[in-house]
């Protein structure tokens, strides 16, 4: 009769335990989740409002503007939209840019960036224009130049030599 192996991680082998949970260690818990949320929520809004006010600031430099008599959205203490009591006279046209400052003339097909046309690569593969963040490394042949526009159609009569 054959014996069976021995178990080879009996060392490891931790047995399992039952714990109980009171009513109280419950309640502690679910306190503590409630001011983990409200931690959450107040670190959410004080950083949407900071951004607010980076792009405010960031403002400034526009020169173009429409007037429309919209109202401003606003996120209420509840988390809730909110109207503002303003209304917003003036509304910034933007004009894109390329991250070297010139202005736009292609977007990335990837990840939708601004490109000027020294910041583009084309690639003959897709026929399109994508950013040097989105370039793949085992695609380095298929970079080239943006392609030439064609040339009209010249057909090329070989003459047959008879014997």
């Amino acid at each position: 009769m054959a014996t069976k192996r021995s178990n080879p991680f009996v060392e490891d082998f931790m047995p399992q335990s039952k714990v109980h949970l009171g009513l109280k260690q419950f309640n502690n818990n679910e306190e503590r989740l409630q001011k983990v949320y409200e931690k959450t929520l107040e670190l959410l809004f004080r950083g949407a409002k900071k951004s607010c006010q980076d792009i405010i600031q960031n403002e400034e430099n526009s020169t173009t503007y429409k007037k429309d008599g919209m109202k401003q959205l606003v996120i209420g203490k509840g988390g809730f939209l909110v109207t503002s009591e303003h209304k917003i006279e003036d509304k910034p046209l933007y004009v894109r840019r390329c991250s070297c400052g010139v202005c736009e003339e292609a977007t990335c097909k990837y990840c939708e960036r601004s490109l000027c046309p020294s910041c583009q690569h084309y690639c003959c593969r897709c026929h399109c224009y994508h950013c040097s963040k989105c370039s793949l490394i085992g695609d380095a042949a298929a970079e080239e130049a943006p392609p030439p526009p064609p040339a009209p159609h010249v057909e090329v009569l070989e003459k047959r030599s008879s014997k």
